[in-house]
């Protein structure tokens, strides 16, 4: 009888665990309080725990995320949450090195929609148009702008849907860029609390949306968009990413408390930091 009453008591509370979990709409998050990247799913090379104190937010940790010298790339944390949700909202907070300098263009946290059957049906993609049941992703990213911005630049979305325009010198679809009005240009050596929201369009509608906050400050909202002719496609994989394109010297950037959610997150509060 014990056994039974404990097992009962067992269910009851997974249940109101997991009915916790889905009232605050949070799919995953990680703090990296572990000392580890275990938490995710899976992860790349130059990305790794420190506990500097000098570049940790909140508690003991953080991630770095290193783009070396001459090499066209960097670090990268994967998530994955299959079969994925119509509307996603990541959060993270990041930090830029003091001399943080990626040139022009670079590539930072993405949200993506894979096919239900192939979660790697959004790698791989660049120049290509989505057809609507393939794949769609935006990220947010700071852009130089040819020198115009100071390094790291001002952020905007870079995105790859439906009726992304094709780029007059090469023909191909690179993805489209969102950028605010007025725009918002980073600070190197500055802790920033990011978060981005994407939002799926009804099929035979453009109801898709995206928008993104900056220390809680909204910045900027999207909306009339077109990702996807199959209801089936929908967003399930985050990537928590430094990626420069030839790097022109090494690049750092710091990441702390990331979250993904069905519902907008926001800063944390700060009787939690």
């Amino acid at each position: 009888m014990k056994n039974i009453i404990f097992i009962l008591l067992s269910i009851l509370m997974f249940a109101c665990v997991t009915q916790s979990q889905e009232d605050d709409g949070i799919i995953f998050e990680d703090d990296f309080e572990s000392g580890t990247l275990s938490k995710w799913d899976q992860t790349a090379k130059r990305i790794a725990i420190t506990d500097d104190p000098n570049h940790v937010l909140h508690g003991k940790y953080s991630a770095v995320a290193i783009a070396k010298e001459g090499e066209g790339a960097g670090g990268k944390l994967i998530q994955w949450f299959l079969p994925g949700y119509d509307t996603v909202y990541a959060r993270w907070y990041c930090k830029f090195a003091e001399d943080f300098d990626q040139s022009n263009h670079m590539h930072f946290c993405h949200l993506l929609a894979n096919r239900w059957d192939n979660k790697w049906s959004a790698s791989g993609k660049a120049g290509i148009r989505p057809s609507g049941d393939d794949f769609f992703t935006t990220g947010l990213e700071p852009w130089r702008d040819y020198g115009r911005n100071p390094a790291p630049g001002e952020m905007g979305f870079y995105t790859y849907h439906m009726d992304m325009p094709e780029d007059r010198n090469s023909g191909k679809y690179w993805g489209e860029m969102f950028k605010s009005n007025p725009k918002f240009i980073l600070k190197r050596n500055q802790w920033y609390c990011m978060e981005m929201m994407l939002k799926a369009n009804t099929p035979g509608h453009a109801d898709g949306e995206q928008a993104f906050w900056i220390d809680g400050k909204e910045i900027g909202r999207y909306s009339n968009l077109r990702f996807r002719t199959d209801e089936q496609l929908k967003i399930n994989a985050f990537w928590l990413e430094l990626y420069v394109h030839n790097s022109p010297k090494e690049n750092k950037v710091w990441f702390d408390d990331a979250a993904i959610s069905r519902e907008y997150i926001g800063p944390k509060a700060s009787s939690d930091q």
